[in-house]
């Protein structure tokens, strides 16, 4: 095994995965293998383990999608290359190179866990709500929606989570997705137990999440909340 076979661009990766991958081929590489070899990434983990393609962005790099992971923790990372199958004989495959990287909680994470806990706290959206006082780019909130989403989707909700959490509250995440336009947040929450009670739940000032997001001009998403 040769390290130098595997150049990992990041070192540092987000439990929630999707980030990309580069890895850089060494010249003593590309002379044994043709365009015919198929490579690909084994992530070894202490309690998990993923297998992910690659393609070639140029005649000696790769790329591959990070997978998510169910910890932080340094990961083992393998470069394998497939050899090309031949008449009645499977492709060999062979180990080149192991790197390691760690995946961290990064701050989409942070928030998402931050958000899960207020569910039902009369005072729990309070720091949230901040953000609506911001004025954050376009580009920006579709950036939060989309990497805010994602961690959701990972994060390991308590036993027994609902949106109502053990009260009734008046501001639910629904009203928070709603005021920011987070449409893939939005998509996630209304999944989750109590997302039909919690659509026609009224804020203190009167509104339901869809009267919200129809207010911002958040129209898609006005859509989707009263389909």
């Amino acid at each position: 095994v040769k390290v130098s076979y595997l150049f990992l661009t990041q070192i540092l990766h987000p439990l929630q995965g999707r980030c990309v991958v580069t890895v850089q081929l060494t010249d003593e590489e590309l002379a044994v293998a043709d365009e015919r070899h198929k490579y690909f990434l084994l992530f070894n983990g202490s309690t998990k383990r993923h297998l992910t393609s690659t393609h070639r962005s140029s005649h000696d790099t790769l790329q591959a999608l990070c997978p998510a992971h169910d910890c932080c923790e340094a990961v083992l990372v393998t470069l394998c290359s497939i050899s090309p199958s031949s008449e009645g004989h499977a492709g060999h495959v062979t180990p080149l190179a192991e790197h390691r990287f760690c995946f961290v909680q990064d701050l989409a994470f942070d928030m998402a866990q931050f958000l899960v806990s207020t569910a039902g706290r009369t005072d729990g959206l309070e720091g949230a709500l901040l953000l609506d006082e911001c004025h954050i780019p376009l580009r920006e909130c579709e950036r939060l929606d989309d990497s805010l989403a994602l961690a959701l989707h990972h994060l390991i909700l308590p036993p027994g989570w609902s949106l109502l959490g053990n009260l009734d509250p008046q501001e639910t995440l629904l009203h928070f997705s709603s005021r920011r336009g987070l449409f893939q947040v939005t998509q996630f929450l209304l999944q989750q137990p109590g997302a039909k009670e919690a659509l026609k739940l009224t804020n203190r000032q009167g509104y339901t999440p869809s009267a919200i997001a129809a207010l911002k001009g958040h129209d898609c998403l006005h859509e989707l909340l009263i389909r």
